[in-house]
């Protein structure tokens, strides 16, 4: 059985040997991300990779949100996976750099978004006369004006927290939201700030939707 630390290890290392192996089986994994703890699975049919499953995600979504451990721990575990759905078609040197490139944004980032776990709020500041969005924009316009974090907008999306970071960078650089605050482990808001007043959301949102 293949198990042990990701100090030992990186996770490039056990990917190569479950490839060149071409095993079947189950890669658990549990370890410490830059968006918290993560524990999962990546279930592999003959060397590649088939599907992967965290508490949150399922498919691509769950196998970048496990690659992005660094410390932490794996077993592999043989097994039969021919009742796991195909979900991913992607190599494995694909999606290590897909990972990869998603940390690198979150990089870019994470200055303007500082935390996932931040409230956002529409803002009245500065608003650009013509606004571009793209679909998965105005769903996010949308949960954020329920309160939503970035976190939970990733979970209620199935996208992965980068891919939510990513698109609110762009609404906070257009300045169509504002953070004003985050939430806890217990989901209770603080750090509160003025937010933009209930009649002014209401005409920026008919007037977006007339763009």
């Amino acid at each position: 059985m293949l198990e042990g630390s990701l100090k030992d290890f990186t996770l490039d290392e056990v990917l190569q040997i479950i490839s060149m192996g071409e095993k079947t089986g189950r890669l658990i994994l549990k370890g410490e991300t830059p968006f918290g703890k993560k524990e999962g699975a990546i279930f592999f049919e003959r060397g590649q990779v088939k599907d992967a499953e965290t508490e949150q995600y399922r498919g691509e979504p769950a196998v970048v949100d496990l690659l992005s451990i660094k410390e932490g721990y794996f077993k592999f575990v043989p097994e039969d996976v021919s009742h796991i759905k195909q979900s991913i078609n992607k190599s494995i040197p694909d999606l290590v750099l897909l990972a990869t490139s998603k940390l690198d944004e979150w990089d870019k980032i994470k200055n303007k978004v500082s935390s996932v776990d931040s409230v956002f709020k529409l803002s009245s500041d500065g608003i650009p006369e013509r606004i571009h969005l793209t679909p998965t924009q105005w769903r996010i316009i949308s949960l954020l004006s329920k309160g939503l974090t970035i976190r939970q907008i990733a979970l209620k999306l199935n996208m992965t927290v980068i891919d939510v970071s990513k698109d609110v960078y762009g609404l906070v650089a257009l300045k169509i939201v504002r953070e004003v605050g985050q939430k806890d482990a217990e989901g209770k808001r603080f750090v509160k700030r003025k937010g933009a007043s209930r009649n002014f959301i209401i005409r920026l949102i008919e007037r977006l939707k007339r763009v």
